[in-house]
Parts: structure tokens; sequence; C-alpha cells
């Protein structure tokens, strides 16, 4: 994805996130946004489905972000680099990296929208109160967003322990074995509230998306991911940012992964750009 316009230009603004300290299967997602990017020199930049090409839409990349310290602290380095483009007019696009990045990316989403609705596409619920004594967990991500913002929609969801199902059931919490429908984008857009989405690339099934981390069978193809996902062109205006994370390469086939996951990158900047 060549990105030729400056960051003040853009209405878009990438970065890629390299942490996965909280893997608690098989590491390696920290190079997931750099072989994302790699990947994406495969693909043409002209999408027939959407019949737009990337050279339409002004985005900029701004490579990796540069995390140090404690795990307290890259997530705080996360939430100000995220908040400060948003501050500056602009739609966010996180590359990760393990799904816990996208609780510091909600909170600054949140710290500057206020009201917002988070889409998850995922094989995992991700409620955990804790995992392993660690509540930032990526298996405790979805859990701590909710904490700070009720209206989560999760979808394609097929695995989690007892006390993740019993805490949506209690919660009523907004949570699907299959991916997003037209019924489910009607009451979507019925509440007209800002959009962020986030994806974790182990909702297909492995066949399709073998590099991550904890792999789910039983899972969706390509194919069927991105029709539920073509569903949010008609609300592509109310979607302030998006992530794509748990591309691991080094657990990879072929690159198969990566090549999906740039794939998802490019549809989604033609349906926001």
């Amino acid at each position: 994805m060549l990105s030729n316009d400056s960051y003040d230009d853009s209405n878009i603004i990438m970065i890629t996130i390299p942490f996965d300290e909280t893997s608690s299967f098989k590491p390696g997602s920290r190079d997931g946004g750099a072989f994302i990017r790699r990947a994406s020199w495969g693909l043409e930049s002209y999408s027939p489905i959407l019949n737009r090409d990337l050279t339409e839409v002004k985005f900029h990349d701004l490579g990796d972000l540069y995390l140090y310290g404690n795990q307290e602290k890259k997530f705080k380095t996360i939430e100000r680099a995220v908040y400060n483009i948003i501050k500056d007019g602009k739609k966010v696009v996180s590359l990760g990296g393990e799904h816990s990045i996208t609780y510091p990316i909600v909170k600054a989403v949140k710290e500057f929208y206020n009201d917002i609705l988070v889409i998850q596409f995922d094989a995992h619920c991700d409620l955990r109160y804790e995992y392993l004594g660690n509540k930032l967990s990526h298996a405790c991500v979805m859990r701590r967003i909710y904490e700070i913002n009720k209206e989560i929609f999760q979808f394609g969801v097929r695995s989690g322990d007892l006390e993740e199902w019993e805490f949506a059931k209690k919660e009523k919490i907004y949570i699907k074995p299959n991916l997003m429908d037209k019924e489910d984008l009607e009451y979507i857009k019925s509440l007209d509230k800002p959009i962020y989405l986030t994806i974790d690339i182990d909702v297909l099934d492995p066949a399709f998306a073998p590099g991550t981390g904890t792999p789910e069978p039983c899972g969706f193809s390509s194919r069927e991911l991105f029709n539920s996902l073509y569903l949010l062109k008609e609300v592509s205006d109310k979607i302030v940012g998006f992530d794509v994370v748990e591309v691991s390469p080094i657990n990879d086939v072929n690159d198969i992964t990566s090549i999906t996951a740039a794939k998802i990158v490019r549809e989604l900047l033609l349906m926001l750009g």
C-alpha cells in the first residue's frame, strides 16, 4: 500500500504497533504490521468490488510506533499517538500486534468522541476479567473495553471459557457466532453513533489464516468475511478507525494470512477514504 500523501494532506493515518507481550499461545504478531505492509505490494491498488483505487484515497503511513517501558507505559504511548491523530481530524488505521492494543486505541477514540460503537470480528470472546494475572492481556481486551464503553458488537465468536459466556449473557452483550448480516447492520445504523472496528484475523478458519497466535477451527472463509465487511459501506462515514490484529508471520504459510490481512486493509481504506 503505497502512501504518497503527506500527514497534513491525508484523511487517514496508518500506524503499525509491534507488540505481542501477552500472547498466550504462539507469539510473533509483533511483526504482523510489517508483513501486512510487505504483502500489500503483491496486491493491485484497484478493487473491482468497490470500483475504487487507492490513488483516490488520501492516507499517510507513519510506520512502526516506537514502544518502550512496561506494558502500561507502552499502552500510554499507543493511546497518546492515536488521540493526536484523531484530534487532528483524521481517521486512524492500526496494524498489530496482538489484540490487547485495541484497548488503548479505543480509550483514545472515546476520549475524543465519547459515545461510540465498537464492532469486533473475532474467534474469541476476549471477555476474561484477567488472564495469567494480567488484566491487560489480549484475552481480556473486550472486557476492558466494555468497562469504558458498553456498546460493543461481537461477531464470529466461537470460543471462550465459561466465565466469558456467563458474563456476556449477564450483561446482554451483543455476541454472535455468525458474521454480521443485514439485520445486524440495520440495528447498528439505527444507533447512529461513531464506529470503531477491530478485526482479529483468527475470526477466519485456520485454513484461510494459519498465521495467527491462537487459531480456532470452524471459522469463516475469506470470502464470507469480506462479504460481511462490505455491508459496512452503508455506515462507512461513521467509521472513525479500525485495526487488524493477531497476524503472526512466523506461524504463517506462504504469507497467506499477511496477504489476506493486506486485502482487508485495502478494502477498508477504499470504503473509508
